[in-house]
């Protein structure tokens, strides 16, 4: 098998943003509600009041759902030790996503969280990989800087106190170039004009504990579970923001700049150059899936590749 490349995934939003994808791609397009293109995606996106069961789901060039592509060939796609620690599930799952305005604060739920409240294996840590912003001052926001008492915390939630729920996170500044890990259960929020490469676990959970001045309803934020619940899932400890990669993200991904094989599924995204990749004319903004069972293959020209593994099936 070898690297496929992949159609674009475009998926709604509550937020606005996708001009910087447009840039990436070389292709100008304007702000709008699907400011996310998700990459390897056998996940399928939460869109409360949208009627599309396969929004989110990536195609192959052709049009074969990436999903069921895996699912006839589970064992050429993932590898044995990925099938019998995952099952047909590639584990992982990238975006690029422009932001045009702030994203609220929110959280994503641990694995064990998921597990119980939603009954799925994976819950979403996941890294930011800054690939272009729109100013020089933009910045993300993650983790409390103090701990808060579960009540107190709640009742920022209650009252839409964004003066506090955005103000008791760290605030950092970021420019092309830089990382950010995200364990899961760490509220975060992302500045306005920041494009974002962004690896995560294979889901679409996230708790808003900010939606005033979004179209988003009250009682979608919690994802049905209530805030009393919802509120297990939020690590209300100091944290210290961590600006790259730890060992510990290999149980739930990699990212690195090696296009080549690396005997479990990856997806190849295109950042720079013109060239050939696999025998397939590529430039900025391609988008490949690397089977675990890929041979080595040729990469022609100047490209500059960034690969995203799935996680460590040992």
């Amino acid at each position: 098998m070898r690297p496929l490349r992949l159609e674009p995934t475009r998926v709604h939003r509550f937020y606005r943003g996708g001009a910087l994808l447009g840039r990436l791609r070389g292709a100008p397009e304007e702000d709008g509600f699907c400011p996310e293109d998700w990459l390897g995606s056998v996940t399928t996106a939460r869109n409360p009041g949208r009627n599309d069961p396969a929004e989110g789901l990536s195609r192959l060039a052709g049009g074969r759902i990436l999903r069921d592509a895996v699912e006839a060939d589970p064992i050429g796609w993932l590898g044995d030790a990925h099938v019998a620690r995952f099952g047909t599930s590639t584990g992982v799952l990238a975006k690029l996503l422009d932001t045009a305005e702030r994203l609220p604060v929110h959280v994503h739920p641990g694995r064990a969280f998921a597990r119980d409240a939603f009954a799925s294996p994976f819950g979403k840590t996941e890294a930011w990989i800054v690939l272009d912003t729109r100013s020089d001052d933009a910045e993300v926001w993650v983790g409390l800087r103090e701990a808060v008492e579960r009540d107190r915390y709640r009742r920022w939630i209650a009252d839409q106190d964004v003066d506090q729920l955005l103000g008791s996170l760290n605030a950092v500044s970021v420019r092309a170039g830089d990382v950010v890990y995200v364990p899961a259960g760490i509220p975060h929020a992302i500045g306005a004009g920041v494009l974002i490469a962004e690896l995560q676990e294979p889901t679409d959970f996230s708790f808003l504990c900010e939606w005033d001045g979004f179209p988003v309803r009250p009682d979608d934020s919690h994802l049905g579970l209530g805030w009393e619940t919802a509120l297990g899932a939020i690590d209300l400890s100091a944290h210290e923001p961590v600006r790259h990669l730890p060992e510990a993200a290999r149980r739930f991904f990699w990212a690195d700049e090696a296009p080549q094989p690396a005997g479990r599924f990856a997806i190849l995204l295109v950042l720079a150059g013109d060239g050939v990749l696999a025998g397939t004319p590529t430039r900025p903004g391609d988008v490949f899936a690397m089977p675990a069972s890929a041979r080595t293959f040729d990469v022609e020209g100047d490209l500059r590749v960034l690969r995203f593994l799935a996680p460590d099936p040992a």
